[in-house]
């Protein structure tokens, strides 16, 4: 079984290759990165040089109502990873990884009003899937998107009690992820949707 620092490792390494980078960081060698709230979707590499890797959240604020946002991860370190390699811009998404998994949506699932079972990074590998927030927003995402799942603090609200969100499977393929999940925070979570995790 891969300890907990491989798979940090593994974590950084796919979101380093998802910002065009393609390498891991070593631990210490980078900077967290810089996160700042941005304009809506679609996430991706929102910037090439210096990139910025835009991504989807979804969050509870202090009421407990979910919304949806777009944040930028910035201040990636262009380095060789690998010398003699040519550098190339690496960076590591902010949290502790707890675990990797992946997850295929059947063509029509529908998953029922939820909240995620903890902070968690959700990577579409292909197709397409949305979730829907308790105020009505939908946030739609296919292949190379990334969206941070930050709503486990959801409670239920107006007369259906929705609390979380609600997941949709979206077109005529089903929809394949990769979910990294994150170690819970001691200090514990600020309402603010740009700030997933701390370092």
């Amino acid at each position: 079984m891969a300890s907990s620092s491989c798979r940090a490792r593994v974590a950084a390494l796919l979101i380093a290759v998802l910002a065009g980078g393609g390498a891991a960081r070593a631990a210490g060698d980078t900077p967290a990165l810089n996160v700042a709230p941005a304009p809506s979707g679609p996430a991706g590499l929102a910037t090439a040089d210096p990139p910025t890797l835009r991504y989807g959240v979804l969050y509870a604020d202090a009421e407990g109502r979910s919304h949806v946002q777009y944040c930028d991860l910035k201040n990636f370190a262009f380095k060789s990873y690998a010398p003699p390699a040519p550098p190339q811009y690496v960076g590591a998404p902010p949290g502790d990884v707890a675990s990797i998994a992946y997850a295929v949506l059947p063509v029509g699932y529908v998953g029922p009003w939820h909240a995620a079972p903890g902070p968690q990074w959700v990577v579409t590998l292909s197709g397409r899937w949305s979730v829907e927030a308790t105020d009505g927003t939908v946030m739609e995402q296919g292949p190379g998107e990334i969206q941070f799942n930050a709503d486990s603090g959801s409670k239920p609200q107006g007369p259906d009690n929705r609390a979380g969100h609600l997941t949709r499977q979206v077109g005529d393929v089903p929809t394949v992820q990769l979910i990294v999940s994150l170690r819970p925070q001691t200090q514990g979570r600020g309402t603010e949707p740009c700030q997933p995790a701390q370092r």
